[in-house]
């Protein structure tokens, strides 16, 4: 009996052995169990930009995980009009004229502020007069005398101060009188703004960045963008072909509206777009109706006909010809090596971490194990991008750097790690523009970040109630 017991269990382990079998690498537990490079992005992310944005990073992160919102850009080159009335009727609000009522409202209060600074500046500068005069009193061994007489007889011994007497024939009156009114309140210059401009000196070398402010950005009349408002995450219809066949409007990233805006753009301006795939910031540039020719360039052959496909979709009877006409280049060369042409404006829109796709797709992701070397070299593509781009614009031409990234090192690191190889190497001058002031008429509908934490850029947040970007953009000008 206990023979037969030992060979039952015997068998039994046997059976148990062969039929256990592990589960395809595609079954939903193997998968879970498997770090994904979303998770790596994710990780990467929580490690590094926590500290950075501190208390502002749960915010931040939401908006990376959430759905992205986008904007229309309305086509000219189909029923504009008719497009912009459908729009609006769905809800959605014209970007430009938004900005329009922004920029107004805090120009209106920013004038009431002055005045009430000016007052208050007047009424400490009385009292301070007054306190003075008083002490002068108190100290005069004619005091008590004077305040026992008469005010004709105190008249008589009165002193009388002649600094006050403004006297318009007096080589000197133009200082005594800037000594009490501000200068912006001098008949003839009301309309002057004090020179925002300042010197950023590195601290690891002799190098000087000059940085001046900018108050306002040109936004084309005819570019028409469409958005729904904040905390509206609404998405808009999928574009349709109209009577011509070409597509209504054109969906992206509210963000990338940016780096165009920061181009000012002005008509006859020659634009190059040197990472221009999938398209999107060419086809903005060429819906100003400004630019007297287009190039539109990228690396990769397949991403160059993408390119090419979005125009085609775009516009009406796209060949050959009307590349002629219209004056738009398409190219397929490294934008590092780029010598040839004459552009008042370029993009260098670079490759970068591509920051929410990271932490949404899989595939063909940055994070990926087998990308690591290629996600490493970011910084140092980007910044022969950049030092390309400043030696190929014109003199007094602009050239925007752009990332859809929150890295302090893809951004501002980048910039000044090319400022300091032109510095080093070229005779060439750079002024870096700072938008802060002009950005202001965009918190309406976008958030970006605090200047403070920034040194040449400017970074649009995402966040659930206005989920656009993240974008990160730097305005330069050679100025020789």
């Amino acid at each position: 009996m206990l023979g037969c017991k030992r060979l039952f269990n015997e068998i039994h382990k046997i059976s148990i052995k062969h039929v256990r079998r592990k589960h395809k690498k595609e079954h939903w537990s193997v998968v879970r169990k498997k770090v994904q490079p979303v998770d790596k992005a994710l990780s990467y992310f929580n490690e590094f930009y926590e500290p950075i944005f501190g208390q502002k990073w749960p915010e931040i992160r939401a908006g990376l995980l959430s759905n992205q919102k986008y904007i229309a850009v309305v086509n000219n080159y189909a029923n504009a009009p008719e497009i912009c009335k459908n729009l609006e009727l769905t809800g959605a609000l014209n970007i430009r004229k938004l900005f329009q009522l922004e920029k107004e409202y805090i120009e209106e209060r920013y004038s009431k502020n002055k005045r009430l600074r000016n007052l208050l500046r007047i009424w400490q500068m009385d009292r301070t007069l007054e306190e003075k005069c008083h002490n002068e009193i108190t100290d005069s061994p004619l005091e008590k005398t004077q305040n026992n007489l008469s005010i004709e007889e105190g008249l008589k011994t009165a002193e009388i101060d002649t600094s006050r007497i403004f006297d318009s024939k007096g080589s000197g009156s133009s200082e005594i009188l800037l000594d009490y009114l501000p200068a912006t309140e001098i008949k003839g210059n009301e309309d002057y703004i004090p020179e925002f401009s300042y010197d950023f000196q590195d601290q690891n070398s002799d190098m000087v960045v000059r940085i001046e402010r900018e108050f306002d950005i040109h936004f084309p009349e005819h570019l028409n963008l469409y958005s729904y408002g904040v905390e509206n995450n609404e998405p808009f219809d999928s574009p349709i072909r109209d009577i011509t066949q070409v597509y209504n409007y054109y969906l992206m990233d509210g963000g990338s509206i940016f780096p165009v805006l920061a181009l000012d753009l002005k008509p006859n301006n020659s634009f190059l777009d040197m990472c221009a795939a999938p398209g999107g910031k060419s086809l903005l540039a060429l819906q100003t109706l400004y630019p007297s020719t287009i190039t539109s360039n990228d690396c990769s052959k397949s991403r160059v006909d993408r390119l090419f496909k979005v125009y085609q979709q775009f516009l009406f009877n796209f060949n050959e010809d009307f590349l002629k006409k219209e004056k738009i280049i398409i190219t397929n060369t490294d934008g590092r090596f780029i010598k040839y042409g004459s552009f008042d404006r370029i993009l260098v829109d670079v490759p970068c971490t591509t920051d929410k796709h990271s932490l949404k797709e899989n595939d063909n992701n940055i994070f990926k194990p087998s990308r690591l070397k290629e996600r490493l070299k970011l910084p140092e593509l980007q910044s022969e991008l950049l030092y390309n781009a400043l030696n190929l614009v014109n003199e007094g031409g602009i050239v925007v750097y752009s990332t859809c990234s929150l890295s302090p090192i893809q951004n501002d690191g980048v910039v000044h790690l090319t400022l300091r190889r032109i510095w080093e190497e070229k005779k060439i001058e750079v002024i870096v523009k700072d938008l802060s002031p002009a950005l202001l008429m965009a918190r309406c509908l976008f958030k970006l970040a605090s200047p403070k934490i920034m040194k040449y850029g400017h970074l649009v947040l995402p966040c659930k109630a206005q989920n656009f970007g993240p974008t990160y953009f730097c305005k330069l000008q050679r100025i020789k």
